[in-house]
């Protein structure tokens, strides 16, 4: 086997866990874009129907003041 170094913090012997947990992780990644898409889609859509709904229907008019001396 190899030689281990005198002050090594990871033995030798400990087993790669990256490799089972794979699946896991590329779920979470996609799940987490596909969330973050998805809240920004709503957001988007809920601007646009503000936009919408305030073009239809304008507020008052504003008073006309007359200027400060």
């Amino acid at each position: 086997m190899f030689a281990q170094p005198l002050l090594s913090a990871v033995p030798s012997g400990v087993l790669d866990m990256t490799t089972d947990f794979t699946p896991l992780f590329v779920g979470l990644v996609v799940t987490l874009g596909v969330c973050v898409l998805g809240l920004v889609a709503a957001i988007g859509v809920h601007d646009t129907w503000q936009t919408e709904k305030k073009a239809t229907h304008p507020s008052a008019p504003t008073p006309h003041f007359p200027k400060a001396a």
